[in-house]
């Protein structure tokens, strides 16, 4: 544990002891765990409570009791000492008060249904310059941040691969995150996955939390025994007439390390090269080394957001400038999708889970 973290850690016992009338120990300790587990970037990795049954959902309930009870009850709290017991309005002011402190869980309760819904289907045109004829209106469906696990179960993957099969692509990309931490169900994601039906095959890379759950390997080997290709530093060229498609795919590039450090040396020239990269923040890299188009996720749209209120209030900000949706430089595109499922906390606020279908066209 970092000095960071333990002072966070001690902040999140420090508050909830302060505030909370009950269990004050207990909540302390969930928030610290929670606080833990949600700041550290290999802490999912530490598997010392994974045998407890429920654990990310303990964690969940942690987090939400951190961000949401610490504030309602200090509401609360802060009504009651700034009246005066002669105040001929107290009562109404702390019945206020009571309305405010439950807005939160209110919210609450809102993202969780949001992140239970069925995927959406976005539909997506990017428009490439120079788009080889035999190339153009082709159709890909991409798919990101499973996370199959506690909050997202197998039967919601498998409607999602369902609708993905129903839209008529050509060819299925998976960007990475199909589960959260060691003791998921891998097999089971990779089984959903293999339902696939496009005609040109399925693709993908790895993100941060195959790291995370130690299956980068695991997760390719099975993949490919069900005939999905996860590239790892890999490329694949697909003939479509009398055009050439490149697909190269990098495993999750960590922050502060150089990006995209052996890549430069899979673009095709004379190809339309499409990389598939779990992170976006290699997109100005890859635009230097001719990259056309980047597929992403990573982000979550911000998963709990209020950006439509100010850009500011996306969490997703702190780490990269490329949260959600089209983003071009010079004659390069990037798609980053909110993905499917979520970490930490069951719930969606501000963003919804989608499926991308993504046309390609020379049309700008």
């Amino acid at each position: 544990m970092t000095l960071v973290e333990a002072a966070l850690a001690a902040l999140a016992i420090g508050v909830n002891y302060s505030v909370a009338r009950t269990s004050k120990l207990l909540w302390g300790a969930l928030s610290a765990w929670t606080t833990i587990s949600l700041c550290s970037p290999v802490a999912e990795g530490i598997r010392f409570f994974e045998w407890m049954p429920g654990a990310t959902w303990i964690r969940a309930l942690g987090f939400l009791w951190f961000v949401l009870a610490v504030p309602a009850h200090a509401l609360v709290l802060w009504w009651k000492r700034s009246r005066i017991e002669v105040d001929p309005r107290r009562r109404q002011l702390l019945r206020a008060g009571a309305t405010l402190a439950a807005a939160p869980f209110a919210a609450a309760g809102f993202a969780i249904h949001k992140a239970r819904q069925d995927a959406e289907v976005r539909e997506v045109d990017l428009a490439i310059p120079k788009l080889p004829p035999d190339l153009q209106g082709l159709r890909l469906v991409q798919l990101s941040d499973i996370h199959l696990g506690s909050f997202f179960s197998r039967t919601q993957l498998r409607r999602v691969v369902d609708q993905a099969n129903g839209l008529g692509a050509d060819l299925a990309m998976i960007t990475g995150d199909l589960i959260s931490s060691y003791g998921d169900p891998l097999e089971e994601a990779i089984d959903e996955l293999s339902r696939l039906r496009l005609t040109a095959g399925v693709y993908g890379c790895l993100g941060n939390h195959e790291i995370v759950a130690q299956c980068e390997a695991l997760a390719t080997q099975m993949a490919a025994r069900r005939g999905m290709r996860f590239l790892r530093s890999q490329s694949a060229t697909l003939r479509f007439g009398k055009s050439k498609l490149n697909i190269a795919g990098v495993d999750y590039q960590r922050l502060g390390h150089p990006y995209l450090a052996d890549s430069a040396r899979m673009v095709r020239p004379g190809e339309l090269n499409i990389l598939l990269s779990h992170s976006p923040d290699v997109f100005p890299v890859a635009v230097e080394q001719g990259w056309d188009v980047v597929l992403s996720g990573h982000t979550h749209g911000g998963q709990i957001t209020l950006e439509h209120l100010d850009s500011r209030l996306n969490p997703a900000r702190f780490y990269t400038p490329y949260t959600y949706g089209k983003y071009t430089q010079n004659e390069s595109s990037l798609f980053v999708t909110s993905g499917l499922g979520t970490v930490g906390v069951p719930a969606r606020l501000g963003t919804s889970p989608e499926l991308v279908s993504i046309r390609l066209t020379c049309d700008s």
